[in-house]
Order: structure tokens, then sequence, then C-alpha cells
């Protein structure tokens, strides 16, 4: 990945609850900038800006030249809060890098050969859908792609398996030998039923409250009419 997006940001002079919340009813979107060559600064920058920052091919990954007070600084996005409901961005962290350091990051993992298994029955199973990346901020590839074509029953990838995919320098910050992929044998009706049998789950019909007494011939709670 080689892009990089730009976004004005300005710092914020009010702090606190009241202050963010004027800033989000005008379209802003408070923040803070960290990291490299650059002392803790509050900011805020144009919520649809920052949207579209994101929304890139690259994703959360993407490069993010902000401009405040006259400089630009290297970041990239993290611990962004969002409204549970909206899902609007309350807050971001913008983390300031230094382009010839490795940092982590989360890369997507994209399947390719699906409709091509060894066996039709396999029931493909993803277990990582993103692996944690030790690399370069301009060599942050935007997905990392691993083929399951001609996987069988019992077949399974792992993340060594996606070595060939990363940048020069790179390397995965979790072991290699973490599965991502497994191809698994179809459950049968049977033993569908055994798991949930297990699991303590039970197909009995809801009881109706007044058919036991009235079917046993028991006489009505006192008060009761008729």
């Amino acid at each position: 990945m080689s892009d990089q997006i730009r976004l004005s940001a300005e710092p914020r002079t009010e702090l606190g609850k009241g202050a963010t919340g004027r800033l989000r009813r005008t379209g802003r979107v408070p923040g803070i900038v960290y990291g490299y060559k650059v002392e803790p600064t509050p900011v805020h920058v144009d919520a649809l800006e920052l949207y579209h920052a994101l929304h890139t091919e690259a994703g959360s990954n993407a490069l993010i030249r902000l401009e405040f007070d006259g400089d630009t600084h290297l970041t990239v996005a993290r611990d962004m809060q969002r409204h549970p409901i909206k899902n609007q961005t309350l807050h971001v962290d913008f983390l300031a890098v230094n382009k010839d350091v490795q940092i982590s990051v989360e890369v997507p993992v994209h399947l390719t050969g699906e409709e091509e298994l060894g066996d039709n029955d396999g029931v493909l199973n993803q277990i990582l859908y993103t692996v944690p990346v030790l690399v370069k901020p301009l060599d942050v590839p935007n997905y990392l792609e691993l083929s399951v074509e001609g996987l069988e029953i019992g077949d399974v990838k792992r993340v060594e398996d996606l070595a060939a995919e990363l940048p020069e320098g790179a390397e995965f910050d979790i072991e290699p030998e973490r599965t991502v992929v497994t191809v698994n044998a179809p459950i049968s009706e049977e033993a569908l039923e055994a798991m949930e049998e297990s699991a303590g789950v039970e197909a009995d019909e809801p009881e109706v409250i007044g058919e036991a007494t009235e079917e046993a011939g028991g006489a009505p709670a006192e008060g009761d009419e008729g």
C-alpha cells in the first residue's frame, strides 16, 4: 500500500464532554494525535472526510497525512470509538509513525478458490479473518490472499501459508502455526441432534398454564368462578 490520504485537523481549544458534544453536532470528530515526533495534541477533523479516508481499499489501515498547525504527520487511525446504534465515529486516535520503523497492523485475509474445493461435501471454516503483521507503514498490504483450491476434508491452512504474500522485510506478529481455515465434514441431522442434547437444548412443547389442572380433574383455585 502506497496511497496516502490527506486530512486536515484543527487543535481543540476546549476539552470536556460538553465541548466534544458541540463539535459532533457541527459534523466534527474529536480525536488526539500522538506518537513519532509529536506531543499528544487534542484535535478535531471533519466527520465526512474521515469516513472517506477510512473507506478506501486499505480500510482502517489507510495511511493518513494529517495536517495541522502548519505541519504534516504520517499517521494511522487507532482506537476508534463508535456510536453503538448510529455507527458514527465518536472519537479517533491518530498514531504518528516513522515510515522506516515497523508497526503492527491487522491485515484482512481474502480467500480464493472457494468454488473449487477438492471435496464438494467439505465445509469451509474460516477461523482468522485478519492476521497481525509487523511491517513498515508504506508497505502495509491491503489484504493477504490465501488459496483454498483443491482442499479436502481434514485439510488445514495456517498463518505460515500466507508468508509468500508478505512484503519484503515484513513478518507475522502471531504464531505461524495458528489455523486460518479448515475443511470439515458436513454434520448429519443425527449428529446435530446429539450435539443439541448434550448442550441441554430441548424441543419440548411449551406448557400452557391451566391445561394440566383441568386435564387432571383438579378443582379451580379458591376464589375462581365456575
